[in-house]
């Protein structure tokens, strides 16, 4: 008897344990779908758009397609300070397997506007003679400039007024920790074009930035850029001049998640986060 009394104790407590098991694992699926859903229903590595690190060269290879808008914006640079360490005069021309030095200098003098300098025939006061010939200059040849933005496009505009790329509700928001979004990842509906947040010029379009997908760079200020990322297609060129609400892209997404459009502002090289400039929906 003692021992059958004994047995259904031992009964009881492995039943209690199997139930006290059971609440628990329901309790942990509870907090992940509540974390996921503050995260916007997507795994936390949704989102791979970083600065990336210089090497420890300190300097980059221009590829075709390479702006110097587009290096700056991958390193997390002010353009203006990567031009003045490297010596390049506005309208930035760069060329494919330029070396640009990484490691800007902290001076911030104003590069002078001026255009790469052109070899050209001197003119002549007086010709005495009429069968003097003036020696042609051959000019070295040269590989062609990659992409030519070019300064008088660039509105000019006091103050800024930032408007939504797209109509949609954020389901990531803005962190400047480690490799976390630099931007705001919006969820919209399929087919949706992705529109200027301001009057600007199209800087860099293509796809040559690792994590960004069809990308689109606008340039609104001497501080201010915008990017546009993951897109669908791209309906814009570099150096085409826009309006705020012009159309720019087909919004895409990234993997599972379509679809999405990753939003991003920098000010002096420098990410920003965009719903503290953004108006409310």
């Amino acid at each position: 008897m003692l021992f059958a009394n004994l047995q259904c104790k031992n009964l009881m407590k492995i039943r209690d344990l199997i139930v006290t098991a059971f609440a628990l694992l329901l309790l942990s699926g509870c907090a992940s779908d509540s974390f996921h859903y503050q995260n916007g229903g997507g795994s936390s590595s949704s989102n791979n758009t970083q600065v990336s690190s210089i090497p420890k060269s300190g300097y980059y290879r221009v590829k075709k397609g390479d702006t110097l808008f587009s290096i700056a914006f991958r390193y997390g640079i002010d353009y203006r300070k990567l031009a003045q360490t490297n010596r390049i005069p506005s309208p930035y021309v760069i060329y494919p397997q330029q070396k640009i030095r990484l490691k800007v200098s902290s001076n911030t003098t104003k590069i002078a506007n001026s255009s790469p300098k052109v070899q050209t025939k001197k003119p002549v006061a007086s010709i005495k003679k009429p069968s003097q010939v003036v020696k042609r200059v051959t000019k070295p040849k040269v590989n062609p400039p990659t992409k030519n933005i070019s300064k008088s496009t660039i509105p000019n505009k006091s103050t800024l007024n930032w408007r939504w790329p797209i109509k949609g509700f954020v389901v990531r928001g803005f962190s400047n920790a480690g490799v976390s979004s630099k931007g705001i990842d919006i969820k919209s509906n399929i087919g949706k074009p992705v529109r200027a947040a301001e009057d600007g010029v199209v800087v860099y379009s293509g796809n040559g930035l690792i994590g960004y997908g069809n990308l689109v760079i606008v340039k609104h200020s001497e501080e201010y850029l915008s990017a546009y990322a993951y897109n669908q297609s791209i309906l814009v060129k570099e150096q085409q001049v826009v309006k705020a609400g012009d159309s720019l892209a087909i919004i895409g997404g990234k993997g599972e998640e379509r679809p999405l459009l990753h939003f991003e502002i920098r000010r002096d090289g420098q990410p920003i986060d965009p719903l503290t400039v953004l108006p409310d929906q």
